[in-house]
Formats: structure tokens, sequence, C-alpha cells
């Protein structure tokens, strides 16, 4: 019932592109508290505005301390193996981001072309572009 009302309220509203767009930076600029290993990060999403890296970017702040690196290299590892897991079933997969402005963020993105090649699939389409090759995990220690 509730669903019926909120289309009915888009279908109302007439939502023109920049509505859209409005409501998707909203969504992904909302900050979300998540923990690995202990360590509680505020976690925020943004397009990525790289003409060469176009996608979808995922950042990790730690809410407190500074990570040492050996501690970052492990949580950044756990993080991409945890994300990736999630992420199989829709074939995608994130991969380190290493334009992250702040050094204590861990960031990661996923490729614009997956996240279509996902749509079209998803609609029944055959993908346009070829699988992604499964990066190695960064051994424990490894600067990016």
């Amino acid at each position: 019932m509730q669903e019926q009302k909120n289309l009915q309220v888009v279908k109302n509203k007439n939502m023109n592109w920049k509505d859209i767009k409005g409501l998707i930076r909203e969504e992904l600029n909302e900050e979300t508290n998540v923990t690995a290993d202990n360590t509680t990060f505020i976690m925020l999403m943004g397009v990525n505005k790289n003409p060469t890296k176009l996608g979808l970017k995922i950042q990790f702040t730690p809410k407190g301390n500074a990570l040492d690196n050996e501690t970052k290299a492990k949580l950044r590892t756990l993080l991409q193996s945890k994300l990736n897991d999630g992420l199989r079933e829709y074939k995608l997969q994130v991969s380190i981001d290493t334009d992250v402005p702040n050094p204590n963020v861990i960031g990661f993105m996923i490729d614009l072309a997956s996240i279509k090649d996902m749509v079209v699939r998803s609609i029944g389409g055959s993908k346009s572009a070829p699988e992604p090759e499964v990066p190695s995990e960064p051994e424990i220690g490894d600067e990016f």
C-alpha cells in the first residue's frame, strides 16, 4: 500500500532528471556507520568525478584515532574481501581507489561499466564488456 502511495507521489510530481540526480546524491552522501575487525568506520558513497575512472566510490573513514599502516592494510584487505564476497552474486567487484585524498581513508571503487553490465543482464540483455579479472588480494603491508 505504501509503495503505491510513493509511486503515485512520484507520478504526480513529474520528476525531471535534476530531481532524480538530487535524490541519488542525497542517498549516496548519507553517512553510515559500519564495523570491521573492531574498528568503526563512517562509510560514504559517491560518484567518482575522474573521467578516466568513472564509477561508484566507497570510502571508509575510521572513527577516532588514525590507523597505522599495518592496521590500515589489514583492514583494507578485510573490507575488500567482504565487499567482493557480497557483490559476487551481482558479478561486481571493488578495486582499491588510489586517489583518496585523505591518507586515513580506505577507498574502493566499482567500475561504471560493470554496473552498466549488471543492469543490462538484469533486463535480459547481453553484456557489453568482458568479465572483469579478479584482482589478487593485496598482501598485508603492501602500500598503494
